[in-house]
């Protein structure tokens, strides 16, 4: 292998390996609090979400997400994984969920994920 490659690999090792130092996907004490504050965000959003073509209310997909969540948290470690996991797609479809907003239908993991980004920056 050529020296610069050798370099080039080497850097990226090293910049892969602060990532995961630094906490990058690790277990948090504050996740299950902010998971518990993105479906409250659903929850009581009052807006019309759809699943699989079918309209459902904040309610309905406040429940549907914590079941999936309640379903997948040996394997959740960070809010982002959550919204991965439960929030973003029809597992058996594979379509997307989404919500109906003042700007139209909107995804719903980029809804989320605006949330947490706020919810963060609000920290």
């Amino acid at each position: 292998m050529p020296r610069n490659r050798k370099i080039a690999v080497w850097s990226l090792l090293l910049l892969l390996s602060a990532a995961c130092k630094d906490g990058a996907g690790a277990w948090s004490e504050d996740t299950p609090q902010t998971i518990e504050f993105l479906i409250s965000s659903v929850e009581e959003s009052h807006l019309t979400f759809v699943r699989n073509g079918e309209y459902h209310t904040s309610e309905e997909a406040a429940r549907h997400i914590r079941n999936k969540y309640d379903h997948f948290r040996s394997e959740i470690n960070t809010p982002e994984k959550f919204i991965d996991l439960c929030a973003s797609k029809s597992l058996i479809s594979g379509e997307p969920y989404l919500v109906v907003t003042a700007q139209g239908k909107v995804p719903v993991e980029k809804w989320l994920r605006q949330i947490l980004a706020e919810h963060k920056n609000s920290e």
